[in-house]
């Protein structure tokens, strides 16, 4: 075998290599002009005359393999049939099975329109379009990398494509310049333009494919198109990037062309005016839907995505340059009731002026956003120690919590505050998620603590919103397998020394954990508002339960139920009158029992006002930790006020307590309200209590809270040892 010039110049054992293989097969696809096309027999276009360079300077055939598609030229040089594929570009996929040489031919990305679409610059503006794409080809796999959410089509040939763009059908059909060129005019299509090329895919860059299995051909093509000639690349270029027709010498042909060329002509005119117009258009369109992404729209501050970006970039410089700051997240107390009392607007009015208080209370160089609804988040930069976060936060609260003027009227709010430190709380979280997840559990902590305050973050805050959320998870089964239970707490009538009444309370046997405590799982009830299939559960079973107690013992019996506010607001509770009357019981048979709180909320009042009103009469419970505001006393039909236990664990005929619950009877009196005292332990609490002229008395001195039969089989025995004990 005779060894060229430019094959003496590569190494021995590229040169044994090249003869051990003794041919290299090229995949050839057609209707890929100007690039490259099989016509009779013979390639040709731009790729044509480069492998026609590469073959003088080989000393090897290169053997073409004709196929009929793009795929299938792909498909031959997977399955082996094929050595090399050109014209290719490289995508993560065809990695796989394929290494790839330097480019030698490379073209601009466009996208192909009507002739009235606007000119577009990017392609992010086409991500809700529908556009066309040559099935198979790079630029697929090269956009959905990009933009994985485009509307794609893929077409099945570029003639297919422009005429469904012509047509209407596709928005526009993706191609490389001279492709897409050469396909308008070869289709004469006088609506279509070239419109666009894009930063992200300026230039899609060709070369050629080799078989994993052939990996040393790569450096070898490598040395040959290094050694092309500048002169023939250029001459190659000039040749093809013109496409070339017959043109008939027919006058009607020659006419046709002269008339489109004026029509190219005024429609370049009317598209570069167009243009200029339309830049400016998208310059300041592009501003406004900038900001409109970014900033909440009420308190003009930044917004959950502009802060999200903003955090995430903080916790990145950390890895260049140690950087420390603190999130505070502020959640406003009492919001809802300014929203729903005084209306939307005002409560937008509001969240303004609580945006100004927070701007004013923090640095030029910390970060301040509206997460969403009444919850803020402040940044504060390099801090160096918590006590000045802790003076920040002090400031944020004092700020909130002077009152509020809206429409002339003054309204009060406060806040409740989460505090995360960074780095200290946080590794391992490359956005900053759990950040604000830290910041949200030291919030809720804040509101447990009573509100208008602050709390850090600590990892038992974490363990302890895992267990809740596992919690959470059990509940939504808790019903449904039965592992809810109810126990009635007698209640003595301290006049008659008889026990008539009784409290419902509810009670969870988990199946790993045991018994929990109501105070566990009754807020999560309420939160994720499951409390109102449980609390009718308790409504239904508590009637069954009345009923047996007015067969078994007297008619007049009583069970009293807990209702949360959730129930009145989702008014789920507005059946329980029908349901006693299709069981035959009086309402009067059933008490509910409410919070001083719930009262303050005006739409629950309202329904409260309805029960009574129906019949059920009403306890107040937890009397003297709340609000404690006689008006609601005076304003409100309640039957019974339930004193707490704080005031009765520590009775005794000289203290302060004795002399508040003393004053609570008599006050109860005045106003026709009887009087239950809650946590009573101890025979001395209970001679105290009946010596004031307390009518009822409930807790552990009386009995625990039992099982339905239990607490019928124990009923006689309670009453008569109680007695023995007033005697």
């Amino acid at each position: 075998m005779t060894i060229t010039a430019r094959a003496a110049e590569l190494s021995k054992s590229q040169q044994k290599y090249l003869k051990d293989i003794a041919q290299i097969r090229l995949c050839v696809g057609p209707n890929s002009m100007p690039l490259e096309d099989i016509v009779d027999g013979q390639h040709i276009g731009m790729n044509a005359e480069y492998i026609a360079l590469f073959r003088k300077e080989l000393p090897i055939p290169i053997r073409l393999k004709l196929t009929s598609t793009w795929e299938e030229s792909m498909n031959k040089v997977k399955s082996g049939s094929c050595d090399i594929i050109a014209l290719i570009a490289e995508t993560p996929s065809r990695k796989q099975f394929l290494s790839f040489t330097k480019p030698y031919i490379t073209i601009p990305f466009v996208v192909v329109t009507t002739q009235e679409k606007f000119f577009v610059s990017k392609l992010e503006l086409l991500k809700d379009k529908k556009l066309g794409m040559h099935k198979g080809y790079a630029y697929v796999e090269l956009l959905k990398n990009l933009y994985p959410d485009m509307n794609l089509i893929e077409v099945n040939s570029r003639q297919e494509g422009l005429e469904k763009v012509n047509n209407g059908e596709l928005y526009g059909y993706f191609s490389g310049l001279h492709l897409a060129g050469y396909a308008i005019q070869e289709g004469n299509f006088t609506n279509l333009k070239i419109n666009g090329q894009f930063d992200e895919l300026a230039q899609v860059k060709l070369g050629i494919g080799v078989r994993k299995e052939y990996e040393p051909l790569v450096g070898i093509f490598n040395h040959l198109i290094d050694d092309i000639p500048e002169h023939e690349a250029n001459r190659i270029d000039k040749s093809w990037r013109k496409v070339q027709f017959e043109v008939s010498e027919s006058y009607q042909t020659i006419t046709q062309i002269s008339v489109l060329a004026l029509i190219l002509i005024i429609i370049f005119m009317f598209w570069q005016f167009q243009l200029r117009r339309h830049n400016r258009e998208l310059e300041k369109r592009e501003k406004t839907i900038w900001k409109q992404a970014n900033f909440d729209f009420l308190t003009k501050l930044p917004n959950r995505r502009l802060f999200q970006d903003r955090l995430e970039q903080l916790v990145k410089a950390h890895n260049r340059q140690p950087v420390s700051f603190a999130l505070i997240l502020i959640d406003l107390d009492g919001f809802k009731e300014i929203n729903d009392t005084l209306g939307h607007d005002l409560g937008d009015e509001l969240l303004i002026k609580a945006a100004e208080r927070l701007q004013s209370s923090i640095r030029e160089t910390d970060i301040i956003a509206r997460l969403g609804g009444d919850e803020f988040v402040i940044i504060l930069n390099d801090i160096h120690s918590e006590s000045s976060v802790e003076m920040v936060a002090q400031q944020l609260l004092e700020n909130l919590s002077s009152p509020f003027v809206l429409a002339g009227d003054v309204s009060h709010v406060s806040a409740s505050i989460g505090i995360t430190l960074f780095p200290q709380d946080c590794s391992g979280d490359p956005d900053g998620i759990k950040l604000l997840k830290n910041a949200d559990q030291a919030m809720y902590a804040a509101k447990r603590k009573g509100k208008n305050t602050f709390h850090y973050f600590t990892p038992k805050m974490q363990q302890q919103a895992l267990n809740r959320m596992i919690m959470i998870s059990d509940l939504r089964h808790a019903l449904a397998n039965h592992q809810y239970q109810l126990y009635f707490q007698p209640i003595l009538d301290l006049n008659t020394l008889s026990i008539y009444k009784a409290e419902a309370l509810l009670r969870w046997q988990h199946p790993l954990h045991g018994m929990i405590a109501p105070d566990q799982f009754i807020p999560l009830l309420e939160e994720t508002r499951m409390i109102n299939e449980v609390a009718n559960w308790v409504f239904q079973q508590s009637l069954d339960a009345v009923k047996q107690l007015h067969k078994e013992f007297t008619p007049k019996f009583q069970l009293s139920v807990n209702v949360s506010p959730v129930q009145f607001r989702m008014l789920t509770s507005k059946q329980w009158p029908q349901d006693m009357s299709n069981l035959g019981l009086p309402v009067e048979s059933a008490a509910i029992e409410i919070t001083e709180s719930m009262l303050m909320e005006e739409r629950i009042s309202g329904h409260v006002s309805e029960f009574r009103n129906q019949g059920f009469q009403v306890a107040l419970d937890d009397f003297g930790v709340g609000y404690s505001s006689l008006s609601y006393l005076r304003k409100f039909p309640i039957d019974y006020l339930k004193i707490d236990k704080s005031f009765v664990s520590s009775l005794d005929e000289n203290n302060d307590d004795l002399a508040l619950c003393e004053a609570i009877v008599t006050m109860a009196h005045k106003l026709k309200i009887k009087v239950v005292a809650e946590g009573v332990e101890t025979e001395a609490q209970l001679k105290l209590l009946h010596k004031i002229g307390c009518d009822f008395a409930q807790g552990f001195l009386i009995a625990k809270p039992l099982p339905l039969s239990t607490f019928k089989n124990n009923l006689n025995v309670i009453n008569n040892t109680l007695k023995d004990l007033l005697i």
